[in-house]
């Protein structure tokens, strides 16, 4: 049965066009967003695929901010875009660029195609559960998502001084002393990687609770770790929900971003049970994309992806 699959990217074109290469179907649809600041390559990469693959949908470029809402925006946009298309998918699955597959795109899509009712999303109570330092943060504060902000705070010297003067050194921009009203739903939150069944997807996009809630995290940190959780455990598909996104994933206690995955993890990546693991990145370790491809099926007619670049 097809797949909708989503890929975000920012950087490194022949990493994702590697990507693109091995999880590829005609039957699929690929739709792809790459950042407004990404290289000219990544941007020429996107048309070029869009141009000769018919089921490629190629989003409008957007600055995304990490930790903005937008993170989660072009997601649902994605989501409401595979909708509108003919394409008869069962799943709805988010990669990065920096996402690769463990197993073959085939027995993904099998394995989903036996669970059509099944969305595979993490979650915990981030009220009870001890894993975000910044729990009640993420919704009490009013959060700012402007670019030329970012750009300012990117500034040598003025940036460092403006996050000291207004007391965001550690922490997205937001209103210093301004705390929101509690929202009125159950809050829930997880990593931004699902895996969504149809009707979960066209839950989180079209109900009027979903859109809400959606609405009020507008103004959140790190929205895309909060809103698939939170919309569909207080709708009537919680009881379909997978507490699991089947992505091996290296995270730190309290890091910001997890580890990057290189040869030395090979065996660990052997192992795992997951269909995907992140992050990779080419200007690292390059041979581990080469080893995790050599274990996948190859794929005929995507070598020019990756060759011109």
């Amino acid at each position: 049965m097809p797949l909708a699959i989503l890929i975000l990217a920012h950087k490194n074109p022949r990493q994702v066009a590697r990507l693109f290469e091995v999880i590829h179907r005609p039957e699929d649809l690929i739709v792809l967003h790459f950042d407004r600041r990404a290289p000219r390559a990544l941007h020429r990469l996107g048309r070029d695929l869009a141009r000769r693959h018919p089921n490629v949908i190629l989003l409008r470029p957007r600055v995304v901010l990490w930790g903005g809402y937008r993170m989660v925006g072009i997601q649902l946009e994605a989501i409401a875009a595979a909708l509108r298309s003919p394409v008869a998918w069962t799943h709805f699955i988010n990669l990065t660029g920096q996402d690769f597959p463990l197993r073959p795109i085939d027995e993904i899509a099998t394995y989903l195609a036996a669970r059509p009712a099944a969305s595979f999303v993490s979650w915990f109570d981030p009220v009870f559960v001890s894993v975000w330092r910044d729990a009640h943060d993420r919704l009490a504060r009013y959060y700012i998502e402007w670019p030329w902000l970012d750009r300012l705070l990117r500034v040598r010297g003025l940036g460092r001084h403006l996050r000291r003067l207004l007391r965001w050194e550690n922490d997205l921009p937001h209103l210093t002393g301004y705390s929101r009203t509690w929202p009125d739903f159950h809050y829930y939150g997880g990593a931004n990687h699902v895996i969504l069944s149809r009707a979960a997807g066209k839950y989180v996009c079209t109900s009027p609770a979903a859109r809400a809630i959606a609405r009020w995290l507008r103004h959140s940190s790190h929205a895309n770790e909060i809103l698939f959780q939170t919309a569909l455990l207080n709708s009537p598909l919680a009881p379909t929900i997978v507490n699991t996104h089947l992505r091996e994933i290296d995270f730190p206690p309290h890091a910001a971003h997890p580890r990057t995955f290189t040869t030395a993890d090979l065996e660990r990546l052997a192992r795992s049970p997951h269909f995907f693991a992140r992050k990779f990145d080419e200007t690292v370790d390059a041979r581990v994309l080469d080893a995790l491809t050599r274990r996948l099926p190859p794929r005929a007619g995507h070598r020019r992806d990756l060759a011109h670049l």
